[in-house]
């Protein structure tokens, strides 16, 4: 590992945004099902996070923040892909 690696990144900490899975769904005016698609996940999968009996982890989490910051943007961006 490099020094570049350990760098920290600038900007807003994952803490202070939101990444509850239905509070940005709910921003995002999309079903259970719209979102998990958008995740590649079925909707029990993502009903799951909603209902806490399951969390997101690594680039789930990742992918909620960064959905969070812009979600108009973010979700368009996610459906040209």
């Amino acid at each position: 590992m490099t020094k570049q690696d350990r760098t920290p990144m600038t900007g807003t900490p994952a803490s202070d945004m939101s990444t509850d899975p239905r509070a940005v769904r709910e921003t995002a005016g999309l079903s259970q099902e719209e979102m998990a698609a958008l995740f590649g996940m079925g909707d029990y999968g993502h009903s799951a996070w909603e209902r806490g009996a399951r969390k997101p982890g690594g680039p789930a989490l990742k992918l909620l923040a960064l959905i969070a910051t812009d979600v108009p943007e973010m979700i368009a961006a996610l459906r040209k892909v």
